[in-house]
């Protein structure tokens, strides 16, 4: 069984497998867990003897791969009574060919995919028709592209760690929301939290008006703590934040900068913003408002599933009351 610091230390090696298993105990430790290099060391000799781990691979610079003969191979499959022996025989090919950096079953106009690099042309052309020779009755269609590696990296196993601490100090926080009684002091509380201990330049809070046409700014910190200006109000079919309501669905960039959908990316370059993420804020089945975020850094998992922490605790609380119509009424005496 793989527990959370074996995920840890795979995907410590998934990033670099030069990581030495002093760097990954010390890692650790500031993570709070009590473990030496050598306890390290131990779990990952049972990883590879559990076949967990298979091999050190070398990770070789892309530009280097470019200058070889790059091609990725598209198959339709012909279905007949032998096709799952056929296929069997492409996965072993592909498994034992030193020339086959990747290969994938699919599902669409395409049933495998493989990427092959060759060192000449010669050997491309050798290889291919050794290659449709060997599996001409199961290739029904044939595809064969040139192209040129941009980025090459081996699986990397995710480690949970980051989005498990971020929700913790994210309950947390809304664990202290009972403190506060009145509902406007607890919305600004969280998009305050958000900029505070979450990253964010600055946080808001729209909801929409009675008509349903205009998402109203009525909670906003960080660097832009007004609530009056251009974004004061803004129509319910904008491009970024209108889009949230008429989607039902969050949505995030980590290139606000040349995302069409921010209105001033002059401005967004100049506050050096990286990343933006809206999650909707609902009530009885409707979305009535948007939580927002803009930052300086790129937005990580666990950023963003916090923000739909924070998202659900708000539509949480305006399910309790009564009713939501005075809180949608901009100028209102409440939210």
């Amino acid at each position: 069984m793989v527990d959370e610091i074996d995920r840890f230390l795979l995907s410590q090696l998934g990033k670099n497998s030069r990581t030495s298993s002093y760097e990954m105990s010390r890692h650790l430790q500031e993570m709070g867990y009590k473990i030496t290099d050598r306890t390290v060391r131990h779990r990952l000799k049972r990883l590879e003897k559990s076949n967990i781990i298979l091999a050190y691979s070398l990770l070789l610079n892309p530009a280097l791969l470019s200058e070889k003969i790059n091609r990725t191979i598209l198959l339709k499959f012909k279905f007949r009574a032998d096709t799952a022996v056929m296929i069997s025989r492409l996965e072993k090919y592909c498994g034992e060919s030193y020339f086959c950096i990747y290969s994938a079953r699919m599902t669409g106009d395409f049933d495998w995919i493989c990427h092959f690099v060759f060192d000449s042309i010669e050997q491309y052309e050798f290889e291919s028709s050794n290659f449709l020779n060997r599996f001409i009755d199961l290739i029904d269609d044939f595809r064969s592209y040139e192209s040129s590696m941009v980025k090459v990296t081996p699986y990397t196993v995710f480690d949970d760690h980051g989005i498990r601490d971020q929700k913790w100090r994210a309950y947390k926080i809304l664990n202290s929301l009972k403190k506060f009684h009145d509902l406007n002091e607890k919305f600004q509380f969280i998009v305050e939290s958000l900029v505070k201990y979450f990253g964010a330049k600055f946080a808001r809070i729209w909801l929409l008006d009675r008509e349903r046409k205009n998402l109203v700014l009525k909670f906003s910190a960080g660097k832009y703590k007004s609530i009056h200006g251009e974004f004061s109000e803004v129509p319910a079919d904008s491009n970024k934040i209108g889009n949230i309501v008429i989607t039902r669905k969050p949505t995030v960039t980590n290139d606000v900068v040349h995302d069409k959908r921010i209105r001033h990316p002059e401005w967004a370059k100049k506050e050096k913003l990286q990343s933006f993420a809206g999650y909707p804020i609902t009530h009885r089945n409707k979305v009535i408002g948007v939580l927002a975020m803009f930052s300086t850094r790129r937005m990580q998992a666990a950023d963003f599933e916090v923000l739909g922490v924070f998202s659900d605790q708000i539509s949480k609380e305006l399910e309790v009351l009564f009713t939501a119509v005075d809180f949608l009424i901009p100028g209102g005496t409440k939210v």
